[in-house]
């Protein structure tokens, strides 16, 4: 057979017919007219008159052309227009096979061209980075690129937070501390009065009453499992099946031969059972052979003596009775749990009902409980009875305080604890009503301080119990404490304070001149003054322009330095512990103290070969060299050899009369001065010569290869390493630099600042009332409060207004009313005057007349 398409063979096709219709026609699938009027018909075409595609219209005549004619031109141009539209496309596809070929060609010779093509060579790159990296021959752009890298890497190992919640306020801070205190302190006295309704008891530990559960077997052969069986048993279950037979279900073993039927009971092994049961009952059970009490639970046989041969049955009741024999035995009357009682019951015939593993352990687990709570609580009634109360009225006075203490407090740990909690209960942050009593703790604190001070001079630290020197660094945090609640409050008690030791200051100086033969009378401050002024730095900031606390307290220090008169190596030891207090609150703001350089360099010269009173320049160390501790002290000095490490100065008195104190004032000065030199060198203008000039000339008289009183060698290197450093700050090989004038301020310099005025829009201001109000209820209130202002400002101001009319009526009033009362007295005046020529005329007789 021959292949055909659409009614033609297709060996007959053309090369033209061959087309495959693509999707990418530029027609789009829009018809021309021509489409349009063979598909659907109707219209007109020019030069055919009224024919139509397929014949003459509706009316028209035919013309002078037939229907044969019309229809071979029309499929004419159907056949011109397939062909056109079949080359169309054909040369389509002719162009799309050529592009075909040409990105073929294209791809066959890339890869000729890819081999011309130089690539990077990564690896290479990355080596050749890595080598620059390790010898430190990145360039500059490399090197930040490689910084930016390490940094970012470092990101990825950050530790992610989550957002909190915003910082708290100190107020809020304090409010929840102070909450906290209560609670503890309501706790320590539900405690005391032995309430623990609401006690949890978590923070008492009880190691005593520890219960660890213990799991118990089971014994009896009911209530044990399928693994308790032995291996014949299980054996024998195996072997054994049930079958149906001609006598019905029945167990057969292995053989096949029947052993029972099934549903028979076996009365032996009932018995046995019941019997092994009861040999259970009487082993476990440890008060079978106890009288039971009224009450108890217990498990009867029934009937004992009535039952069938002699089985028993037992069930389950409680003893109502117990009925006691005149041979001293005793039976029971018992009452069933399903309603049945029965009397005189022996005792072989009621046994107690043994409680379950589970039920016994947490009964026992129960008690125990119960009794390590009782213990608990004893345990928890003591420590509230012998803890420190959590809340405390606020001492207004030192032996208010002290009482305190001497109640509740056993170590220094325990004091400041008290003190710590005083001020959390009643900061001022709480409420602003505890200001008054708060400022008078302040003062007592100040005080406790001072006591605490003296008490370390005397006796030393005091060993962990006592622990006056950590007492005194939780004092100084408390009063920093207190000085951020209320800096006010603050700095009125400091301010008295500082006025009291002013006073006391001018008091013994006063004292020191009529106390010239007593060897023990010391005009220094006592150690506890000379902390307390040392706690200063550490409340209040030092590097201030002006302090109202420390500026008064470095000028008292300096008062000190320069007045008060050493006597004795104690009063050295107090001058320069104020001299290292005042350097210390002014090295940071890089402030000269004349005072303590004038006082280093007496007190190193005190230490030369023969110092003179001619040799200091302050009038505390003038007649030191007259009293017999300073006369021989280079000479002590000389002698303390072998030393490896140089003593260090003490506040106690006991380490101050020891042998080593000499040595300790030399070490200390020369520590003090190599402090101060280094804190004000540079930073003087080139004045650093004149400003160290004494105690350069203090170095030099010192001497320390002198025949006659050599320094030991450690003394010796370090007044060595003191002069190079004060040589390398003076500068003294150096050339001096000429004075030079100082040109006046300029114009600009001496003009008065211009400051444009600050406009704050009324619109923005909001008060504190406005705060949870919508925008529109704030400016309705805002207006309403301007409105009253205004309304008070015109009252104000007509009131005003009113009084100035009024006193101008009056004082118009008064003007006309003194005018005329001054005709009217002149008048009067007159008129008493002729009056009295009258009289004078009539006593004379009428002689005037004449």
């Amino acid at each position: 057979e021959e292949l055909t398409h659409k009614g033609r063979a297709i060996t007959n096709f053309k090369d033209e017919d061959h087309v495959m219709l693509s999707d990418d026609d530029e027609d789009d699938g829009n018809l021309d007219a021509l489409d349009t009027e063979m598909h659907f018909g109707g219209g007109s075409s020019p030069g055919r008159g009224e024919y139509a595609a397929y014949g003459p219209t509706a009316g028209s005549t035919g013309g002078d052309m037939d229907m044969s004619q019309l229809y071979s031109q029309k499929k004419t141009e159907l056949d011109d227009l397939i062909a056109r539209r079949k080359l169309m496309k054909a040369e389509r596809m002719k162009r799309n096979e050529e592009q075909e070929e040409a990105f073929e060609t294209m791809d066959e010779s890339f890869s000729g061209i890819a081999k011309m093509l130089q690539f990077r060579d990564k690896a290479k790159e990355r080596k050749e980075r890595e080598d620059k990296k390790a010898s430190g021959n990145l360039s500059d752009d490399e090197q930040e690129m490689a910084d930016w890298d390490k940094e970012m890497k470092t990101y990825l190992f950050e530790r992610r937070v989550k957002a909190t919640d915003r910082t708290k306020t100190p107020e809020e801070v304090a409010k929840e501390e102070a909450e906290r205190l209560h609670k503890l302190e309501t706790r320590r006295l539900a405690r005391m009065n032995g309430d623990f309704d609401e006690d949890d008891l978590t923070d008492i530990s009880d190691d005593e009453s520890k219960y660890k559960k213990k799991k118990t077997r089971k014994t009896k052969h009911n209530e044990a499992g399928g693994d308790e069986l032995d291996d014949s048993d299980a054996d024998d279950n195996d072997e054994i099946q049930v079958k149906f037979t001609a006598d019905g279900l029945m167990y057969v073993d292995k053989d096949g031969k029947p052993v029972k039927k099934v549903g028979d009971t076996n009365e032996e092994s009932d018995a046995s059972s019941s019997s092994c049961d009861e040999d259970d009952n009487s082993d476990d059970s440890d008060d079978d052979t106890k009288v039971l009490e009224v009450g108890a639970k217990v498990q009867g046989n029934y009937r004992a003596k009535e039952q069938y041969n002699q089985q028993s049955a037992w069930y389950d009741g409680v003893i109502t009775s117990v009925n006691k024999l005149e041979d001293g035995s005793v039976t029971y009357d018992v009452t069933y749990d399903d309603g049945d009682f029965e009397e005189n019951m022996d005792p072989e015939n009621v046994r107690r009902i043994k409680k379950i593993a589970e039920e016994h352990e947490q009964e026992v687990f129960q008690q125990s409980k119960e009794v390590s709570t009782k213990r608990k609580r004893q345990k928890a009634k003591e420590k509230a009875r012998e803890e420190i109360p959590f809340v405390f009225e606020v001492p207004t006075t030192l032996d208010a305080l002290h009482d305190i203490i001497g109640n509740y407090a056993s170590t220094g740990e325990d004091v400041s604890l008290i003190i710590q909690r005083i001020h959390k209960s009643n900061s001022i942050r709480l409420n602003h009503k505890n200001r008054e009593k708060m400022q008078n703790f302040h003062d007592v604190l100040l005080r406790r301080f001072i006591a605490v001070g003296d008490a370390i001079h005397s006796s030393g630290d005091g060993g962990p119990t006592l622990g006056r020197y950590k007492q005194l660094d939780e004092l100084t945090k408390t009063l920093y404490a207190m000085a951020q609640d209320s800096p006010e409050c603050a700095a009125a008690v400091w301010g008295r304070r500082l006025g009291f030791f002013q006073n006391a200051h001018a008091k013994r100086l006063r004292d020191a001149e009529f106390a010239m033969d007593d060897d023990d009378y010391t005009a220094w401050p006592s150690t506890g003054t000379i902390l307390l002024l040392r706690a200063i730095g550490h409340i209040f900031p030092v590097t201030d322009l002006r302090h109202p606390i420390v500026t008064p307290a470095v000028l008292l220090l300096g008062q000190m330095i320069a007045q008060i008169p050493v006597r004795s190596l104690a009063d050295a030891v107090m001058g320069l512990t104020c001299t290292g207090l005042m350097i210390e609150f002014t090295k940071n703001a890089n402030r000269l103290a004349p005072e303590a350089i004038s006082f280093l360099a007496g007190t190193l010269r005190l230490f030369s070969i023969e110092p003179g009173p001619g040799d200091f320049s302050i009038p505390s160390l003038e007649a030191a060299t007259e009293w017999p501790e300073f006369e021989s002290l280079r000479e002590t000095v000389s002698r303390m050899t072998g030393l490896k490490i140089l003593p260090r100065l003490s506040l106690v008195k006991q380490d101050i009369e020891s042998d080593a104190t000499p040595m300790a004032i030399l070490s200390s000065t020369l520590h003090l001065v190599e402090c101060q030199v280094k804190a004000l060198g540079g930073s003087l203008d080139n004045a650093e010569a004149e400003a160290f000039a004494e105690i350069t000339k203090s170095l030099l008289a010192l001497k320390p290869k002198s025949k006659n009183y050599p320094l030991p060698n450690i003394a010796a290197r370090e007044v060595a390493q003191v002069a190079s450093t004060v040589s390398s700050a003076c500068q003294l090989d150096a050339p001096r630099i000429p004075l030079q004038r100082r040109s006046g301020p300029s114009v600009s310099e001496k003009a008065i600042k211009s400051l444009a005025p600050r406009m704050e829009d009324p619109t923005r201001y909001s008060m504190s009332k406005d705060k949870n109000k919508s925008s529109v209820q704030a400016a309705r209130d805002r207006a309403r409060r301007e409105y009253k202002r205004e309304h008070k400002a015109v009252a104000r101001e007509l009131r005003l207004d009113a009084a100035f009319i009024e006193s101008e009526r009056r004082k118009e009033k008064d003007r006309k009313d003194s005018k005329a009362r001054d005709k009217r007295n002149k008048n009067f005046a007159w008129l008493e005057s002729e009056q009295a020529v009258m009289n004078q005329q009539v006593r004379q007789g009428g002689g005037l007349l004449s």
